[in-house]
């Protein structure tokens, strides 16, 4: 059960309020404290990080990252060091996640976003809900390791299925890992080159789930888009924005966004992962 937001395009500092709506989020929870009955609020301490990258002469050549188990509304550092690198960049993405772990204890290795290169392009992928690890991990030939983030096992099987930063190859890849969802994969990722970069976000729930509107409402994905920018967020941040131009990211899809370094135009297509 985590939190997750991301700007994505031009200008994404024109969203900063959204990082300071996803700390209040993290820090209390309306939809969180819904699904489980409590009346006092819950939150998601376990730890939080981000990734962001960044164009420089038409190439995704800038990137930082971050990640601790320090609660992100204790952590008062991390948090104006990231809006400053937002405010310093004029085409790019940023992805956070705050986690309340469900595998894997509160240590750095097990903080999201995870990072993949080993195949000579980057991914980054933050992730809410629950993977059946077990099964990813034999799908995958390596060992289930007793204290390692569901979501790490996700994100080998997601990059071993990559040839590049093509979305086709995403998006099946995703429709793959999505029959080991054991509650939901929620994800959001990033995936780029020197030249190219894609953004997906993903919004899909076991039909279980599906069938409970409690459940529902706490991993509904909110989307909001103006210019040539979007941001995408867990639905409690909604609660801390109170924007009336919000739009939802539709259960059982994903939305990729491709992003030209030069020009900062956005692309956008949803597909279907049933």
């Amino acid at each position: 059960m985590c939190r997750l937001i991301s700007l994505v395009g031009r200008d994404i500092s024109s969203y900063i309020e959204y990082v300071d709506s996803f700390v209040k989020a993290s820090r209390c929870d309306p939809f969180l404290m819904e699904l489980l009955g409590r009346t006092e609020c819950e939150g998601h301490s376990d730890g939080w990080g981000y990734a962001i990258v960044g164009a420089r002469d038409g190439k995704w050549s800038l990137s930082s990252h971050y990640r601790t188990t320090l609660p992100v509304y204790y952590d008062s550092t991390g948090i104006n060091n990231l809006k400053n690198i937002v405010y310093e960049i004029s085409v790019g993405v940023l992805i956070a996640h705050s986690r309340r772990l469900a595998e894997g204890s509160a240590r750095t290795g097990n903080t999201h976003p995870i990072h993949y290169n080993w195949k000579g392009f980057e991914m980054w992928i933050a992730h809410n809900g629950v993977m059946d690890s077990s099964e990813l991990s034999k799908e995958l030939g390596i060992p289930k390791l007793l204290d390692t983030t569901d979501t790490y096992y996700l994100g080998e099987y997601l990059y071993r299925h990559l040839t590049g930063v093509r979305v086709s190859d995403l998006v099946e890849a995703l429709r793959r890992a999505a029959k080991y969802t054991k509650t939901a994969m929620n994800t959001l990722i990033i995936l780029y080159d020197d030249r190219k970069l894609v953004l997906s976000i993903t919004s899909y729930l076991t039909e279980d789930r599906l069938r409970n509107p409690l459940t529902v409402n706490y991993y509904r994905i909110v989307a909001r888009t103006s210019n040539n920018s979007s941001a995408f967020f867990s639905s409690s941040i909604a609660r801390y924005i109170h924007s009336p131009d919000t739009a939802e990211v539709p259960l059982q899809s994903a939305v990729v966004m491709e992003l030209d370094p030069e020009a900062g135009r956005l692309s956008k297509s949803t597909y279907n992962l049933d």
